[in-house]
């Protein structure tokens, strides 16, 4: 049962939780906080389950058909926008408004939106989003907002909201998880910053796609290091396939996260036993700001999610980092 779960990991968030469902008090509009891999959608299904499961104690009983529907996603007063791998426009905030002006169509009279990956909105979508907050369609509408980066929200929007933090899970226990495989050291330290849950890190571990887009950055920072044409020409011509648009922006955002941990790592001085990685962040070259080119590969990350092209986006990327380096 995921509300065990929850209050294992998450105790803060699953006892106000609890107490707001136990004497009938929800907040017509929640903001979820945290960290990637911290359960914050599976706390929003868990919640839209005990607003409307008729076992409910107070949590749902996660085994009804309303239940399993609202999980499934085909609940009916139930909508879900996902922001997390393209941005929300202003027309999928209209259509969710559209629908909420119907009469519910469920038995329970309840209607509920999540919305994740919230911050990836369009400012006419948050402009629209906001305006339906302060005009909800009905007394029994209830909003679920999901943010990894609540500060690229509208303040009014985050003033509207109860807003709950979620906690990353400790550090030190997902690398405990991981010492029984036999991984590269800097392998295991990547995977530990990049994700925050047991589950999502096993899954990732075992992803080919992590491996290639950790060997792609490896050989880009090998050739980067020796000119840095050679870097922009790799870079260029191996990462993307341009097969499938969609495959293309899920390689390209896990490589860029990989360079955010790296130049991370290069700024602080992180000590590592990997001798090739070791290697690699002493010969980068001076003119390379480990500062700037983190926060360039942060912002790529962004753009893509906006539905950025994805050739003149790489093109942009490597263009700022050799003017830095002027």
């Amino acid at each position: 049962m995921f509300s065990t779960q929850l209050k294992e990991r998450q105790m803060i968030v699953e006892k106000v939780l609890f107490n707001a469902l136990k004497y009938k008090q929800p907040s017509h509009a929640y903001l979820f906080v945290g960290p990637k891999g911290s359960k914050m959608v599976e706390t929003a299904i868990l919640l839209a389950q005990s607003l409307v499961c008729k076992h409910a104690n107070p949590w749902a009983c996660e085994e009804c058909d309303s239940c399993h529907r609202i999980k499934d996603g085909i609940f009916a007063d139930l909508v879900m926008i996902d922001g997390s791998e393209k941005s929300i426009k202003k027309e999928d905030i209209l259509h969710m408004q559209e629908q909420f002006s119907k009469t519910a169509l469920e038995s329970y009279g309840k209607k509920i939106y999540i919305i994740i990956g919230a911050e990836n909105a369009s400012s006419e979508a948050l402009n629209s989003l906001l305006k339906f907050l302060e005009e909800p369609s009905g007394f029994d509408t209830y909003a679920i907002l999901i943010s990894e980066k609540p500060e690229r929200l509208l303040e009014t929007i985050v003033s509207r909201c109860q807003t709950l933090t979620f906690k990353a899970q400790d550090r030190e226990t997902l690398m405990e998880t991981l010492k029984e495989f036999d991984l590269e050291p800097y392998e295991l330290h990547i995977l530990t910053q990049m994700v925050n849950d047991k589950e999502e890190l096993m899954e990732l571990k075992d992803s080919d796609e992590f491996r290639q887009c950790l060997v792609h950055f490896g050989e880009f920072i090998d050739e980067y290091n020796k000119a840095p044409y050679l870097g922009e020409l790799y870079l260029q011509n191996s990462v993307l396939k341009r097969k499938d648009p969609q495959s293309d922006r899920q390689r390209l955002t896990l490589f860029l996260n990989i360079g955010m941990m790296f130049f991370k790592d290069v700024l602080f001085k992180t000590n590592t036993t990997s001798s090739l990685w070791k290697n690699r962040m002493n010969q980068l070259p001076r003119q390379l700001k480990p500062l700037t080119a983190f926060t360039l590969f942060n912002e790529s990350v962004h753009k893509i999610s906006t539905n950025a092209n994805l050739g003149l986006l790489i093109d942009a990327l490597l263009y700022q980092l050799k003017e830095e380096e002027v």
